[in-house]
């Protein structure tokens, strides 16, 4: 695997640990959304949901890209022969780029699940 600025800068071993962050958020998603039931938490704490459900998209969506959010912001790759300092500034802006977009989209995915499940609380419940 090979570095190519804003397309691929994370290898299998780190694109394994994103899936398990996601995994991992999904998780305490799923915890929450229990625990707001069990306790009888008012519904808009469902809301909190959000965290939980961003931190889930974007362990997933770095994983299937194949890019860190976090790599592409303090300017590093790692695809597999450690971790590399981005010099050119055209790959570093390239790379800062594509985060932003990745970001946003794994932000509106923590949004949209947060607002299904309050949703189908009101519905549900």
């Amino acid at each position: 695997m090979e570095y190519q600025p804003g397309v691929c800068n994370i290898g299998p071993a780190q694109r394994r640990r994103r899936l398990l962050l996601g995994l991992g958020s999904l998780l305490v998603a799923v915890v929450l959304v229990a625990a707001v039931v069990a306790v009888g938490w008012p519904r808009w704490t469902l809301l909190a949901s959000v965290f939980p459900l961003y931190g889930a998209a974007i362990g997933y969506v770095q994983y299937r890209e194949r890019f860190c959010v976090g790599f592409a912001g303090i300017g590093v790759f790692d695809v597999g022969d450690g971790t590399n300092q981005i010099l050119d500034e055209a790959a570093l802006a390239a790379d800062r780029k594509r985060a932003v977009r990745l970001n946003a989209k794994s932000l509106a995915a923590g949004v949209l699940g947060a607002t299904v499940t309050y949703g189908a609380s009101l519905v549900l419940l």
